[in-house]
C-alpha cells in the first residue's frame, strides 16, 4: 500500500505537502473520469429513461452526501472548532444540492430544471478543477485530496450523462432557467458572505485564521481566482460582472459543444 501511495502521491514523509497538479496521483483521476464519461456515454447515457436518469443523479447525489459529510467531520476533528470556510457553499459545491433536489422532488419541471443546471454549470465546476487543480491538491492529507478529486470527477461524471441522456445542445432556451439560477445563487453568496462578516468574521470572537469567501466572490478577501484577483483590486462590481460573464460563458461554451456534437452526429447520420 505504501509502495503505491508513494508512486500515485510522491513521498508523502517528506512533508506537509499534496500531491500536487499533473502529479501521478492528478493524472490517474483525471484519465479514470474520462474512461468513466466514455463508457457512459457509449453504454447508460444512450439508454435515455426518466427513471433511468434519476436513479443515476440519485446515486451521484448519495456519493456527493457522503463526501461533503466526511470532509466537514474530518476538518472539525481537525482544527477542533467549525471554520467557516469550509462551508459547503462554493460554486463547485451547490451541485450537490441541484442533484439532491431532482432526486427527490416529485415536480418533473423541476426536476428538469435542476439536470440542465447540473449539465450546464455543474459540468463547469468540475471540469475547471480537473484540469486546473492547484487550489485543492494542496493539502498533505489523502484523504481530502482523494475527496476533491473525486467530487469534481462525478461533477463531470453527471453533466456529461445527462447531456447525452437528456439530449441537451439542441436549443438556446435550455440555458435559460440554469443561468437565472446561477445569478440567484451568486447574489446569496454576496448577501452571505456580508452577513457572516458582519456579524461574526469581522468581529474580535472570530478564530484566528477563520474565513469565508462563498464563491470566492467576499469583498472582504482578494479571490484565488486567476485574473479575476487582479480586477478585484481595481473594482468589486467590476470583479462580479466579470466573475458572471465568465462562469455563463463557459457554461455557453458547454452548450456550444453540445450542439456542435449533436449537429455532427446527425450529419454522419
Amino acid at each position: 500500500m505504501k509502495s503505491m501511495i508513494d508512486w500515485t502521491w510522491g513521498d508523502i514523509s517528506s512533508g506537509e505537502v499534496g500531491p500536487g497538479p499533473y502529479s501521478r496521483f492528478h493524472l490517474l483521476w483525471f484519465f479514470g473520469m474520462i474512461v468513466v464519461c466514455i463508457i457512459l456515454g457509449l453504454t447508460a447515457a444512450r439508454r435515455h429513461s426518466n427513471r433511468a436518469d434519476r436513479v443515476f443523479i440519485s446515486v451521484c447525489a448519495v456519493i456527493l452526501a457522503a463526501c461533503e459529510i466526511f470532509k466537514q467531520l474530518f476538518w472539525y476533528e481537525f482544527y477542533g472548532y467549525y471554520r467557516f470556510e469550509i462551508f459547503p457553499y462554493q460554486f463547485c459545491s451547490v451541485p450537490i444540492y441541484a442533484a439532491c433536489i431532482a432526486a427527490i422532488v416529485p415536480s418533473d419541471k423541476v426536476r428538469e430544471i435542476c439536470y440542465r443546471f447540473l449539465a450546464f454549470y455543474g459540468i463547469v465546476g468540475g471540469i475547471a478543477v480537473m484540469l486546473i487543480p492547484h487550489a485543492v491538491l494542496y493539502t498533505y492529507f489523502v484523504p481530502m485530496s482523494i475527496h476533491a478529486m473525486l467530487w469534481h470527477a462525478v461533477l463531470v461524471i453527471m453533466g456529461v450523462y445527462l447531456i447525452i441522456s437528456r439530449g441537451y445542445g439542441k436549443k438556446i432556451r435550455e440555458m435559460l432557467a440554469p443561468s437565472v439560477i446561477f445569478l440567484c445563487l451568486v447574489g446569496l453568496a454576496i448577501i452571505g458572505n456580508i452577513l457572516v462578516y458582519k456579524l461574526y468574521l469581522g468581529t474580535p470572537a472570530c478564530q484566528p485564521g477563520d474565513r469565508l469567501s462563498m464563491f470566492y466572490i467576499s469583498p472582504y478577501y482578494i479571490t484565488e481566482l486567476p485574473v479575476l484577483d487582479a480586477v478585484q483590486r481595481v473594482s468589486y462590481p467590476l470583479f462580479v460582472l466579470c466573475y458572471i460573464l465568465l462562469f455563463c460563458s463557459f457554461a455557453l461554451l458547454v452548450f456550444g459543444v453540445s450542439h456542435l456534437v449533436r449537429k455532427l452526429r446527425r450529419e454522419k447520420m
